[in-house]
């Protein structure tokens, strides 16, 4: 963080047009939701967090505080906020409405604020054991199913411009050549190395045999789902990587980047049966070789799109992205070997 983004971010909170500061809100603001008290706060990876009360109801702030120049970022809230005006709307699953949202025009800042879910709703840490937290994942898997149904069928009418599939431009920025060329590649351990490439060579046949698209959720995991306390209803939250893609990147995200073998041994099979169940209802089905080829394509795009960011953050500490690439590789290995 900058000292001179730091100052001039402060300096312009309380006039500019995003909010920066969970104390100072600027004056689009203020004026819609006059007298809302801030109740907590705190900052995340990827942006920063509060939660007021207002005459209208609980507000739930998400952006990026002063300082902070993370293009990625704000691109992530843009879309984020895009998706809950434009789409989310017409569209079965459940979501916390997006009440205010700006992005700065000289500066990569961004905000949302949505209606607070947190008093009416419990998380996935509310599970006290197997039996409960098996049957949260169901309802994880039933919600991807709902999205991905209604964006591939009756909501496809709605999607245009950014959210329209281009299956070419994925294949031109995984071909081959590009990631043996690609800086840090061969540094990879070597697992991780022969199975990126390895997918990026089979990924046109993949994405042949997975015509199916939809717009997925992007990073889906059980911290991304609430639950209703009135009655129990699940609610999907954090769309800042919505986007366009084949169904099954989703279902392999869950099942191979989220759980442990253990955990992919016991649940993966009821999951996916759960899934395609849930899928035919909302009037999707798909054969049981259609939905094997969209995890294995679905498989492939996670595992490139995860050595991306491993790649792109090795300067500063790749994380628990590293941690996800080994998981991804590791998976697909073992697919490739049976």
């Amino acid at each position: 963080m900058r000292l001179g983004a730091l100052l001039a971010d402060t300096w312009r909170a309380p006039s500019g047009e995003v909010a920066v500061d969970a104390r100072v809100w600027p004056r689009s603001l203020r004026a819609q939701f006059p007298g809302a008290r801030l109740r907590e706060s705190w900052v995340g990876e990827g942006a920063a967090f509060a939660r007021y009360a207002s005459a209208g109801g609980p507000l739930f702030l998400k952006y990026l505080p002063a300082g902070w120049r993370d293009t990625r970022a704000a691109a992530r809230l843009e879309r984020e906020a895009t998706y809950l005006r434009d789409l989310a709307p017409g569209c079965p699953v459940p979501f916390a409405p997006l009440l205010h949202a700006a992005r700065g025009v000289d500066r990569p800042l961004a905000h949302l604020l949505m209606r607070d879910l947190t008093d009416a709703t419990t998380g996935w840490g509310y599970f006290t054991d197997d039996a409960a937290r098996e049957e949260g994942l169901r309802d994880v898997v039933r919600l991807l199913a709902a999205l991905h149904a209604h964006w591939a069928a009756q909501g496809r009418a709605a999607l245009s411009g950014e959210w329209v599939w281009r299956p070419e431009e994925v294949l031109d920025r995984n071909r081959v050549g590009r990631w043996q060329a690609r800086p840090g590649v061969p540094d990879l351990p070597a697992t991780q190395r022969d199975a990126l490439l390895d997918a990026a060579q089979a990924l046109p046949a993949l994405l042949r045999d997975a015509p199916v698209w939809t717009l997925v959720h992007g990073d889906i995991h059980a911290g991304q789902v609430l639950w209703s306390r009135a009655d129990g209803t699940p609610v999907l939250i954090d769309y800042g990587q919505v986007h366009p893609s084949l169904p099954g990147e989703d279902l392999a995200h869950l099942l191979a980047l989220r759980l442990d073998a253990g955990e992919r041994a016991r649940l993966g099979d009821d999951l996916r049966a759960v899934y395609a169940d849930a899928l035919a209802q909302a009037g999707l089905p798909l054969t049981p070789a259609a939905l094997r080829a969209q995890e294995r394509a679905g498989l492939a795009l996670n595992l490139l799109s995860t050595a991306r960011q491993t790649l792109r953050r090795r300067d500063s500490g790749s994380g628990g992205v590293a941690e996800a690439l080994e998981r991804a590789a590791q998976v697909w290995s073992n697919d490739t070997a049976t």
